[in-house]
């Protein structure tokens, strides 16, 4: 008896999801390229909008892709409803979705832990799959990116050190406010600030 697999296929709509039925070797072998080629596509787009993605990944573009990521991941694990004490109630008033799960800075997330435990596992089970999900997509994006053929695709010139340096120093200011954002108390933009023009003054 030959074994028949579901596959999804892209959809216009993000919430709808199609499937294919493969019952045999060859289909699958189409379709596995067809996913291949698709990711390459990806890949040549992310590139074109940030050519030294390789380098470092700037914080804005993470979040971006991030965001895609979240979407098709919250398809995947619809949000569960809980009690007031957090057990799992289909009428409960607390709905865990992904975004309410980061909507916790990793302090606030750390501080559940004694504060209320049951609710730390709850959205401890939430975010770091999600978490495991979002660096796997990151790894093969990169994977594909780097697998590119050089040959048909526009390399990113190389920055000289101080276009590097300057992009860099852009990098740690963007991380900072958004640590801030998140409620890092060890995120100070005045200092990094003072610091990064005191660096830069230094090497001039």
């Amino acid at each position: 008896m030959k074994a028949k697999t579901l596959v999804a296929s892209a959809t216009p709509s993000v919430t709808q999801v199609t499937f294919l039925s493969i019952d045999n070797l060859k289909n699958a072998g189409y379709q596995s390229a067809l996913a291949v080629e698709h990711l390459s596509l990806v890949a040549k787009y992310v590139l074109d909008a940030c050519p030294n993605i390789l380098e470092d990944v700037p914080a804005e573009v993470k979040a971006q892709l991030t965001e895609g990521w979240a979407l098709r991941w919250q398809e995947l694990n619809p949000a569960k409803r809980y009690n007031t004490e957090w057990i799992p109630d289909a009428k409960g008033g607390n709905e865990v979705t992904l975004a309410y799960a980061l909507s916790f800075s990793q302090q606030q997330f750390g501080q559940l832990r004694q504060a209320e435990p049951i609710k730390h596992g709850v959205i401890g089970n939430v975010r770091t799959p999600f978490n495991k999900y979002a660096f796997n997509k990151m790894k093969a994006l990169l994977k594909a990116i780097r697998d590119l053929n050089p040959e048909t695709r526009e390399r990113g010139t190389t920055d000289d050190f101080a276009t590097y340096v300057g992009k860099v120093m852009d990098t740690i200011k963007t991380r900072c406010k958004n640590a801030k954002a998140r409620g890092d108390t060890t995120a100070d933009e005045v200092k990094t600030r003072v610091a990064i023009d005191a660096f830069l003054k230094s090497i001039k």
